[in-house]
């Protein structure tokens, strides 16, 4: 048991440093005046910039998704993770 827990604790300290360590290019990015959005660092893609604070638009293009029903015809269907109606309380 105890072995376990050390070498739990030694690979979550050795993941900590990995991911700090390929941050570095992600911090330098951010703190840039000419901040690339939306990127990856590293070949391997582990660790990239979020984008949160991008442009929003006027529009939302949105996927609709239909079946149709032999009486009542086409009929959207309403998903809890897709906006839907703007009109709509969340």
């Amino acid at each position: 048991a105890r072995f376990t827990t050390l070498a739990r604790s030694v690979t979550q300290i050795g993941f900590g440093v990995t991911i700090a360590w390929l941050s570095i290019p992600v911090v330098n990015n951010l703190m840039s005046s000419r901040q690339a959005m939306n990127r990856s660092f590293g070949a391997l893609a582990l660790v990239n910039t979020y984008g949160a604070f991008g442009s929003v638009g006027k529009t939302r293009d949105e996927i609709v998704i239909q079946g149709r029903n032999a009486t009542s015809g086409w009929l959207e269907y309403q998903f809890k993770c897709k906006p839907g109606e703007v009109s709509r309380r969340p």
